[in-house]
């Protein structure tokens, strides 16, 4: 299949070499979630996302209801936050990326600035799992000597 295409997402704009319909869908799937984390669009989570949602998060992991995340996004909307994607790329049922954020501190005020990186994992297109680490005060991930 091979299609080249350009992803404009809340998460990331970039282009992206789809090889199978599935990672097309997953593709979409992650600019619909980006739609539910930075735009704040949580009547479209149904669509989106597993009833059970996998985290395995730096602190651990957890199987979390797709209702009770539903709650706990809401409550981190509040949080004054930016996204760059540096990279993407799909295999299969999985999406890579690496990140950087920065963010308001919600009681200091202090801007931080975080990166990371993430694997996400689909089933039948919606996000089921996915793997994150990152660290903070580190500031933009800096661009690969590779690239210039």
């Amino acid at each position: 299949m091979n299609k080249l295409i350009l992803v404009s997402l809340s998460l990331v704009s970039s282009i992206v070499l789809a090889n199978t319909e599935e990672e097309l869908r997953n593709i979409e799937t992650l600019n619909r979630w980006g739609e539910i984390w930075i735009d704040g669009n949580y009547e479209i989570i149904d669509e989106v996302v597993n009833p059970v949602y996998i985290r395995h998060e730096p602190s651990g992991t957890i199987h979390i209801k797709r209702e009770d995340y539903l709650k706990r996004l809401k409550s981190m909307q509040k949080a004054n936050r930016r996204f760059t994607t540096q990279s993407l790329s799909a295999d299969g049922d999985l999406i890579w990326t690496r990140w950087t954020r920065i963010r308001e501190h919600s009681e200091t005020h202090e801007v931080i600035h975080s990166r990371g990186l993430q694997v996400y994992r689909f089933e039948d297109g919606k996000l089921a799992e996915t793997w994150w680490s990152h660290t903070e005060g580190q500031g933009a991930w800096p661009d690969s000597e590779l690239l210039n």
